[in-house]
């Protein structure tokens, strides 16, 4: 396990001399309860006499006593949360580094959905259409200079 602080250490120790005393006072074999949730006993046998360097991440201590406390009829999420709370708590005091980050942007998500929509739709009508596209390309074909001299204009066109 990685190293802990003292405050974990402690707390760990606590938890684990609970679990070891409420286990006897069952008289229950460390191998049923192994079996029982499905843990190693060796691992279970190293938290009980507090060899935690050979735990595994803190993460998985954790769930081995919220099992470990459950199998026992103890409330694991409590013991659970008084060790993640301790530590939450003391790391906290420590200064956190501050980081340089980018802001948020935030977009909901319908604004994404409308848009995609719109291209969506933009896409098949030229794809339906093709004869609008024949259309619009001869449009932007067409010189300037045939409306040039107000005689060719289009009637519309015409200034009166």
């Amino acid at each position: 396990m990685t190293l802990l602080n003292e405050t974990q250490l402690e707390q760990l120790k606590e938890i684990s001399r609970q679990l070891r005393q409420v286990r006897q006072e069952k008289a229950l074999k460390i191998e049923e309860i192994a079996a029982q949730i499905l843990i190693r006993p060796a691992l279970l046998l190293a938290l009980e006499e507090e060899r935690f360097e050979e735990l595994p991440e803190l993460v998985f201590v954790q769930g081995f006593i919220r099992r470990y406390g459950d199998a026992l009829g103890l409330d694991g999420n409590a013991l659970t949360h008084t060790l993640v709370t301790k530590v939450f708590r003391q790391e906290s005091h420590y200064p956190s580094k501050k980081i340089d980050k980018k802001p948020v942007i935030y977009i909901p998500l319908f604004v994404i959905y409308i848009l995609l929509l719109l291209a969506a739709t933009t896409g098949l009508f030229y794809t339906i259409n093709p004869r609008f596209i024949s259309e619009s390309l001869a449009q932007k074909q067409k010189s300037p200079s045939e409306f040039g001299s107000p005689s060719n204009a289009p009637a519309s066109l015409t200034l009166r």
